[in-house]
């Protein structure tokens, strides 16, 4: 049954409160001691703890004494039982507190550098004592049981007894032997490794001395600690290894030996025979170790926690520092010392486990063969590490860490000495021959071999025991903790493991592989064979750790790569590779399966060296040698494996694994033999290379035997009594019919075969011209007896021979006669003078022919008449014979030559001509190969008259061919023209030139072969068409008319480019030009050669400029020429690259100039009086066109100059304007100077000060308004209306009189005048008799405003001087903004761009919930409280904003209204909902508009889209016939008013950045109609995005520099954007939702796109930047104007969120925006600058 807990503690609570008995626990001091603290597992425990003790008390030397009763004998009896023991050391003496320590229990020594760390290690003396006695410097104490409690009695010791050791006296319960002397004196060795005082132990039995132990140690030797090297950290970095020291001790021992009665020749200390020395009578035998110690000092970082944890664990502080200490012994040391000593066992573990000393040894085992003491937490038995406690675990681990990394540097320092003594004794180099042997174990190389083994092997670590965990963390870190490879030793010394390589260790076949590699792998290190052979378990464990790679195919490519083999290393080399194709279970399976990818490396990295000759890759090598069949002795291909090599392989191994490596060929070796020049010189090498190849030959394929014939046939290889010949020029020795014949001659003509010879075309019988020559004596022998022969031995006839005969006259033909010739032969007698006797003969002889002269006797060949053959057998065509007569030449078919000269007109016989084309087309495959390439020179083809012959290339078959002079095949062959080799047309080549050759006279004719050529007009190309275009081919009758109007018309050929196509329209151009129609078709090929359907401007420029009066009667004058005129000037930039034109151009009277006369009586006087508007003068006007030069023409910007003289004038057109002046017309106004003369000038007066204060007012109204209307006069601006308020100045003189000198002419008027101009002094001056003409004054301030003054300027300016404000109000002239622009002022101050930064707010916090539903609902009042509480604690950042943004866009549960208890009373001043306000309600409703920003109201209806821009007056509505009362739906209730300041609310939330691409959705709003009429936003697609000003983006319009717009207007840009901040802080308006932008010209001031606000930084400039910052007030001034301009400019475009157009919703809009918003501006503006709410108001601009 389970209990209850809490009833446990309630019960505990009551007792701890009061309610139980308090009590003492008691212990049983003996049994705590007996049963707990003085009993050990180990053996000699006391005797560890009294030396620990002794080290700490920095004892140099401890005596221990055995006492028994048996004192007197000369020889110690070590079986006697001891009764006392006294053990004495010289340390230091006990202090009070050791005294005070030493008799509490678990107290041990808080000294952190001491071992003590439990206390108890005193008490282990009761385990053989019950009352042990302490004397140290000049106190005692003793101890004592009395029951079963002990007690301890300290006492002064006498002076005279004071000793300066320190005595602990233990008077054995019972008595016992003395321990075995060989296990105790090996303890106390081993005891003595790592004492740090200790440095002699003495054991006394009695008064003999049985034992001594002392220790020498050398001066120490540091380390390197190389932090780059290592990690000198522990992994937690509790222990850092600081520096580490080398020192190296020795032990000497001195032990008694007891004599034995059965071993007197052995003893007990060394199995070496020695004798054993005397000392005191006693038999002693001494032995000596040498060891190295290796210390490491170690700094401790622990945390102050750790440090409370291990202090409460072990009742001391962690040290500071501490050590570490390693004895390592190495391979010299091993050796020098006694090592079979048995007193040293423990102390030279080699090649055992080490083990752990905490001060001595432990049962703990280090893994490798190195002791290792520190400062380890023991368990209390001090036998073992701890691991158990959570903290020491840590602590004892850490430092084992340490210790792997002291092994590591321990094993690094070893190889370093070994890497310098090797390169001492043995050298370093980077070739080395691994086969070599070393001269015995002696040799420097094998005894550095067997160092680094000694090493590698003491550093393989083993499970360690009983704990494993030691061993595991010291091998870890001995592997982790350098920072570089471990180094081994290999076969080129001592190199990192990295680049070291293991060779396969199992034996296959007769050599194994390693043996295989290390004969041809000499610069990749590889291990030793010591190393592999005395540290295989090393080896493994660097191989299972990755550390140790086995030699893989890269190392081997990187071998052979750096160098080339010599044979005995190839060989190895090939073998190895053959054991890897073969797989060889030594390679690993890894090697094996990545052989197939690097098998084309291998053999092109494998390179032999053949004894310095050449270098041959086994990529190469293609051939082995046969010494059976190509002696060795002969010369060989450069890619032939040497025979020394291959000899060692079989075949299969060498095609198999050698990229198919072959037998050498005798072919091909002797077609590396018939190179050598000694082939044609010296007979016994030909005899040599005939005796190989007949040896070879009869066992060859036939193609092998055709290669070597190939290759011997024209070398004079064949060695004769004449020397060596050519096998065709030699013969057989058995040819003897002649005795000066060229027969072989061999040394061994049995080594040379018959066959061979024959082969290579020795010769069996003799030629046939010989026989000519000697034998033919006469004509009269039978050739077809002869064909006969020689068909029986053609098989002996060589090529030669054969073409020999086809050229012998050797046959006869048919129809032919014999003739008789006289002939002389020779007798066969002698005359008297022993000269032979000649007589003559005669014989009937025929003409002979050459086999090729003749033809086989066939009837068709019979039938053309060709010779043939006289064969009087039967004529059968499958015989021998006939066959033999083929290849001879005879003509079994006539030759396609033979053929069409047959055919052709010249043999004079059309039977016979048509029997030979009937034959060729019968025939045709016979000769269809030839006939393409023969038929060219032979006319032999009828053509369509039966008359003409024609060749093949030269007739065709299309019928129009022959309109250009071709050929055309007769019907009758038309169907096998393609046998013929007829084409349809010729090709475009000879028609173009056909066409250009021929002379046209007769257009029709012309006609037909323009249709012709165009229904191939595929054939041409580019270049075809160039030369048409170019050429005059084309007939044109020439019907212009000229002066002479009798002239016939004439025929022309003229160029395409000369002439154009006609049509149907009159045109005057038909009497310029000249104009062809050839039908559809022809015109088609006319129009891609060029002709076009009307002439260019550039043509029609010239030849009007050629003769423009003849173009001017043509073409009836006016308007029609000057439409070729504007036709030209619009073209004027093609004609300008025409130089020669243009000059032609300017020096021509082709110009139309105007001549105004005018035909009034009326003088200039009254001319000067005529009102405006007045047309008489325009009617009694003449106007008069004339040609002229363009230098005798004017251009009108003068107009009253224009009227007085009448010049002649360029038609007034901007294209023709600026034609004449390219052309070198002059302005007019550059050619009449104006002088004014005045008497009596008064100066400044009223009327002087009236015509300029209404210019100043008026100048930037006629600016504005002239550049707005033609925006192209802006660089004809001299100066703006800045300039003209800064430097114009108005005087008033007396008789005012202009003067115009026309320069052109000579020409004078004198004209009397109101106003006139002084362009030097910035003057106009004013009449003071009679009214002012403000004509005259417009003409002046034009004359000083523009460059160029035109027509009407005048008059345009007149009426803007003139005409009231209120006028050009209501002319839609935007009067108010004018008068405000002002010129934008150049700053040179950069503005702060930069990007806004939104600091992420905090988490939202209870307390401010209901801050944020306060302000949403602000805005959603009927939305449910609870929804808005939700959406916000769903808010990560921006609380307020998400929320409503969301609720802009979606819809939300409404809150229930309050039912009001009745309808309030409707009161006589409320407003529809819907603003459609009369006339007077609009003007009452907008007086707040009115008296802030009276300008809005005047302007012209804003362009999408939602811009702020002037717009135009509207009528106000007619007003309702007759007044309703509004419904009560729409009475404005308290509710109607906060629904409409909320929708405020929500229309200014719903504004957000510009991001081009979100769709704006308008917010909700309540009781009010949204329009859905919104603006275009064209304006905003033209700005592009240039940074952020203060949080808010900046845009410029396309085209536009931003950098020249931040350096001139920098600093306005910031005052803007400040004013622009302030006025969002006043809308509560986000303020990266507001965006500035800048525009060079326009009439937007602001505009809202998709939410979106964009205000204009250019009106700013205008209208509200300073034009100095001296002036404070003036500053301060125009910064309220500023932000009361710009508030209702946004309240302007915060309505458009509602209302997209300008209508009276949207006026009602904004209104209730600036009703809102208007106490926040008053109180921001009288918080900036100190003034009241009716200050603020009477800024407001005003009309």
């Amino acid at each position: 049954m389970p209990i209850d807990t809490r009833q446990l503690d309630l019960l505990r609570s009551t007792m701890m409160e009061g309610g139980g008995i308090e009590e003492k626990v008691e212990v049983n001091q003996r049994h705590l001691i007996d049963k707990i603290l003085a009993r050990y597992s180990a053996e000699y425990v006391l005797y560890r703890e009294l030396m620990q003790n002794a080290d700490d008390a920095s004892s140099s030397a401890v005596d221990i004494l055995f006492h028994s009763t048996e004192s007197d004998e000369k020889t110690p009896n070590l079986s006697s039982k001891c009764h006392r023991i006294t053990f004495k050391n010289n340390g230091m003496p006990f202090r009070p507190e050791d005294w005070n320590r030493l008799k509490r229990i678990a107290e041990g020594n808080p000294d952190e550098q001491k071992i003590g760390a439990f206390g108890v290690g005193f008490y282990s003396l009761f385990s053989v004592c019950e009352n042990p006695f302490v004397s140290s410097g000049p106190q005692c104490m003793a101890f004592y049981f009395k029951g079963d409690q002990l007690f301890a009695k300290r006492a002064d010791v006498p002076d005279i007894q004071v000793d300066a050791w320190t005595t602990f006296l233990m008077d054995l319960r019972e008595p016992m032997e003395m321990p075995d002397l060989d296990d105790f004196c090996k303890f106390l060795t081993t005891s003595m490794g790592f004492s740090a005082n200790l440095r002699r132990i003495s054991v006394f039995f009695n008064q003999h001395k049985l034992f001594e132990i002392s220790k020498k140690m050398a001066e120490p030797r540091a380390m390197v600690l190389d932090p780059k090297r290592v990690h000198t950290a522990s992994p937690q970095r509790m222990f850092t290894i600081t520096s580490v020291n080398v020192q190296k001790i020795q032990l000497d021992t001195e032990k008694y030996t007891p004599p034995k009665l059965f071993s007197p020749f052995n003893n007990l200390i060394s199995l070496k025979t020695k004798e054993p020395k005397q000392s005191n009578g006693l038999a002693m035998e001494s032995g000596s170790i040498f060891l190295r110690i290796i210390t490491g000092n170690l700094t401790v970082n622990v945390s102050r926690d750790f440090e409370k944890e291990m202090e409460r664990a072990t009742k001391k502080k962690p040290p500071k520092t501490t050590k570490f200490q390693l004895v390592y012994t190495g391979r010299e040391e091993l050796e020098a010392s006694e090592s079979n000593h048995k007193v040293f066992k423990d102390l030279m573990p080699f090649p055992r486990q080490g083990r752990v000393f905490i001060g001595f040894p432990t049962h703990q085992t280090t893994g490798c063969c190195s002791h290792m003491a520190a400062r380890f937490i023991p368990t209390v038995e001090r036998e073992s590490i701890d691991f158990a406690d959570r903290y020491i675990s840590v602590w004892n681990k850490e430092l084992l860490a340490a210790g792997g990394l002291l092994s590591r540097l321990v094993y690094d320092d070893e190889m370093e000495q070994i890497a310098r003594l090797y390169r001492e004794l043995v050298g370093a180099t980077d070739l080395v021959d691994k086969t070599k042997q070393e001269n015995g174990m002696d040799s420097a190389k094998t005894m550095l071999e067997n160092r680094a083994a000694h090493a590698l092997n003491s550093f393989t670590f083993h499970p360690s025991t009983p704990s494993p965990m030691v061993g595991r963390v010291h091998e870890e870190r001995f592997f982790h903790s350098s920072r570089i490879p471990l180094h081994i030793m290999t076969s080129h010394g001592i190199q990192s493991v990295s680049v070291t390589r293991v060779l396969p260790h199992e034996s296959f076949g007769i050599r194994n592989v390693s043996e295989l590699l290390d004969v041809f792998i000499k610069t990749v290190p590889t291990l030793s064979s010591i190393l592999v052979k005395e540290c295989k378990e090393g080896v493994v464990k660097l191989a299972s750790l990755g550390m140790l790679q086995p030699m893989g195919m890269d190392d081997i490519l990187k071998e052979l790569n750096t160098r080339s083999l010599n044979e005995e290393e190839m060989v190895a080399c090939m073998r190895w590779w053959i054991e890897c194709n073969k797989k060889n279970p030594s390679i690993p399976m890894s090697f094996i399966e990545n052989m197939g990818a690097k098998r084309e490396l291998f053999l092109d990295a494998a390179i032999l060296d053949c004894n310095g000759d050449r270098l041959l890759s086994l990529s190469n090598a293609k051939w082995w040698i046969n010494p059976k069949i190509i002696p060795l002795d002969v010369l060989l291909p450069e890619n032939t494996l040497p025979f020394t090599i291959t000899k060692q392989f079989v075949a299969p191994d060498l095609s198999a694994y050698f990229g198919g490596l072959k037998e050498l060929p005798i072919v091909e070796w002797l077609r590396h033999a018939v190179k050598s020049e000694e082939l044609e010189v010296s007979p016994v090498f030909a005899e040599r290379v005939l005796s190989i190849v007949s040896r070879g030959y009869q066992q060859s394929s036939i193609n092998v035997q055709e290669g070597m014939v190939t290759l011997l046939k024209d070398k004079k290889c064949i060695p004769t009594k004449y020397g060596m010949k050519v096998p065709s020029e030699a013969y057989f020795k058995a040819v003897n019919l002649f005795d000066d014949l060229p027969i072989t001659h061999f040394q061994a003509p049995r080594a040379v075969g018959d066959t061979v010879l024959a082969a290579l075309g020795v010769r069996k019988h003799v030629e046939l011209q010989m026989i000519f020559d000697r034998l033919v004596s006469g004509g009269g022998w039978s050739h077809i007896e002869l064909v006969k022969y020689l068909t029986s031995v053609q098989t002996t006839l060589s090529s030669v021979e054969m073409g020999r005969l086809k050229e012998t006259a050797i046959f006869t033909k048919e129809g032919t006669t014999a003739q008789t010739k006289e002939f002389v032969r020779n007798t066969g007698r002698v005359d008297e003078k022993g000269a032979p006797i000649m007589e003559k003969y005669t014989k009937t002889v025929s003409p002979r022919f050459k086999a090729g002269d003749l033809y086989a006797p066939i009837d068709m060949l019979r039938n053309l008449k060709l010779p043939i053959i006289q064969w009087d057998n039967r004529w059968r065509s499958s015989s021998e014979e006939v066959g033999f007569l083929e290849k001879l030449g005879l003509w079994t078919k006539p030759p396609l030559p033979v053929l069409l000269n047959l055919a052709s007109p010249q043999t004079l016989d059309r039977q016979l001509q048509n029997l030979a084309l009937h034959y060729l087309i019968d025939h045709y495959s016979v000769y269809d190969s030839a006939y393409a390439s023969v038929s060219t020179d032979y006319t032999f083809l009828p053509c369509l008259d039966g008359k003409t012959y024609s060749s093949p290339g030269n007739c065709f078959t299309h019928p129009d061919a022959q309109l250009l002079g071709f050929n055309v095949l007769h019907p009758d062959l038309v169907s096998v023209r393609d046998k013929l080799g007829v084409k349809e047309n010729p090709s475009a080549d000879r028609r173009l030139e056909a066409l250009l050759s021929k002379k046209p006279t007769n257009p029709s004719q012309m006609k037909k072969i323009f249709e012709y050529m165009a229904s191939n007009m595929g054939d041409f190309d580019y270049t075809h068409w160039q030369r048409l275009r170019q050429a005059k081919f084309i007939p044109v009758v020439d019907t212009r008319k000229t002066d002479n109007e009798t002239t016939e018309a004439q025929l022309l050929v003229v160029e395409p480019s000369q002439c154009y196509f006609e049509t149907e329209e009159s045109n005057f151009h038909k009497e310029l030009f000249l104009y062809v129609n050839f039908g559809q078709i022809a015109n088609s090929f006319l129009r891609s050669c060029g002709v076009k359907d009307e002439p260019t401007t550039i043509e029609l420029a010239a030849m009007l400029v050629k003769d423009p009066q003849r173009f001017w009667n043509l073409s009836g004058g006016g308007e029609r020429y000057l439409s070729v005129l504007r036709q030209i000037a619009g073209q004027y930039y093609q004609i300008r690259s025409n130089k020669s034109l243009l000059q032609e151009m300017k020096s021509t009277a082709f110009l139309v100039g105007v001549k105004r006369s005018n035909m009034s009586e009326k003088s200039a006087s009254n001319e000067d009086k005529k009102e405006e508007g007045s047309t008489e003068t325009e009617k009694e006007d003449f106007v008069q066109y004339r040609l002229a030069k363009a230098v005798d023409i004017f251009i009108s910007d003068d107009t009253m100059g224009q009227q007085i003289f009448s010049p002649l004038s360029a038609p007034m057109e901007p294209l023709l304007e600026e034609f004449y002046i390219h052309l070198g017309s002059d302005y007019l106004s550059k050619h009449i100077k104006e002088s004014y003369t005045f008497r009596d000038a008064v100066g400044g007066t009223n009327r002087s000060k009236a015509v300029a204060d209404a210019v100043l007012e008026r100048t930037p109204i006629i600016i504005y308004q002239m550049m707005n209307d033609n925006p192209q006069r802006q660089k004809e601006l001299l100066h703006d209306e800045i300039y003209v308020k800064r430097n114009l100045k108005v005087v008033q003189s007396k008789e005012l009189k202009m003067i115009r000198n026309f320069k052109y002419t000579g020409e004078k008027h004198v004209q009397s005048t109101t106003a006139c101009a002084d362009k030097n002094n910035f003057t106009i001056y004013v009449t003071s008799a009679g009214e002012i003409d403000y004509y005259d004054v417009a003409n002046a301030l034009c004359t000083l405003l523009f460059t160029r003054v035109r027509f009407n300027d005048a008059i345009i300016v007149e009426r803007y001087l003139t005409a009231s404000l209120s006028n050009l109000r209501r002319r839609g002239v935007p009067v108010d903004r004018i008068l405000n622009i002002r010129k934008n002022v150049e700053k040179n101050q950069n503005p702060f761009l930069t990007q806004s930064i939104m600091t992420p707010p905090s988490r939202i916090l209870p307390q401010q919930l209901d801050q944020y539903t306060k302000q949403v609902l602000d805005v959603f009042g009927d939305c449910q409280e609870g929804y808005i509480r939700q959406l916000l604690s769903q808010q990560h950042d921006n609380h307020v904003e998400n929320v409503i943004a969301r609720l802009l866009n979606e819809d939300y549960p409404r809150a229930k209204p309050m039912v009001e208890a009745e309808q309030p009373q409707q009161h006589p001043d409320t407003l529809p909902p819907v603003p459609e306000k009369t006339s007077i309600e609009s003007k009452r409703s907008t007086r707040l508009i009115e008296r802030m920003w009276n300008s809005w109201a005047k302007q012209p209806s804003p362009q999408p889209p939602l811009e702020t821009k002037p717009v135009e007056p509207v009528a106000p509505p007619e007003p309702p016939q007759k007044p309703k009362l509004p419904n009560s739906e729409a009475t404005i209730t308290p509710n109607y008013t906060s629904n409409i300041k909320q929708n405020l609310k929500r229309a200014i939330h719903s504004c957000k950045p510009y991001s081009g691409q979100d769709i704006f959705s308008p917010p909700r709003i309540n009781q009010v109609q949204e329009s859905t009429n919104y603006c275009d936003a064209t304006p905003g697609q033209s700005l592009t995005y240039v940074g952020m000003t203060m949080g808010m983006e900046f845009y410029v319009k396309r085209g536009i520099n931003p950098e020249d717009m931040i350096q001139q207007y920098g600093p306005a840009m910031r005052r803007f954007t400040n004013m622009a901040t302030a006025l969002a802080k006043v809308f509560n308006l986000k303020t990266s939702s507001l965006h500035i932008f800048y525009d060079a010209e326009g009439s937007t001031i602001a505009f809202n796109m998709s939410g979106s606000l964009f205000l204009n930084l250019r009106y700013y400039l205008a209208l509200h930047e300073p034009e100095s910052m001296e002036d404070a007030q003036v500053v301060k001034n125009k910064r309220k104007e500023a932000l009361i301009y710009w508030f209702m400019s946004i309240c302007h475009e915060l309505a458009h969120n509602f209302v997209g157009d300008h209508s009276s919703e949207h006026e009602f809009y904004m209104s209730s925006f600036a009703e809102v918003y208007l106490e926040a501006l008053m109180d921001y503006l009288s918080s900036s600058f100190g003034s009241s709410p009716a200050a603020v108001e009477a800024l407001a601009p005003t009309v």
